[in-house]
């Protein structure tokens, strides 16, 4: 009976461990003490309680736990970083852009490397994409 006390305690424990970290990792414990209180009903020693929670245990994990982080990750709405926002606007070059030019964006100048062709003053380019702490442009071609 001592036993089986203890796997409850491990298993609410447990749980009570993810609500506060909200890791959803440390639950997939507590399908190991529900089948070690099983085997505790059987009448296994305790070293085969402790083993089978184990291999429970480590089975739930590696089962569970990637699958709840895809399921949840997908449910949990990002929010855009600032330059993130930044992608597809168009300005107007106020000098000729080789290859680096420094343009402001709301207030804060950026770094804009250019990927495509040389663009010429006053000639419209567009924010592609981001790569680490610089916007990637690229010059609009108007036909």
């Amino acid at each position: 009976m001592p036993a089986i006390i203890l796997w409850l305690v491990i298993g609410v424990g447990v749980i009570l461990l993810d609500i506060g970290t909200s890791l959803f990792l440390f639950v997939w414990f507590a399908i190991g003490s529900v089948v070690a209180i099983i085997a505790a009903l059987v009448g296994l020693s305790f070293a085969w309680q402790l083993i089978l929670f184990g291999i429970s245990s480590i089975i739930a994990i590696s089962i569970g736990y990637p699958w709840s982080r895809k399921k949840f990750k997908n449910t949990v709405n990002r929010t855009k970083l600032m330059e993130e926002e930044y992608i597809g606007k168009t300005f107007i070059a106020s000098e000729d852009i080789d290859y680096r030019y420094r343009f402001k964006v709301s207030g804060i100048y950026w770094t804009g490397e250019n990927k495509g062709e040389k663009i010429l003053k006053g000639q419209k380019f567009q924010v592609v994409g981001i790569e680490g702490n610089k916007l990637v442009i690229e010059g609009i071609r108007e036909e």
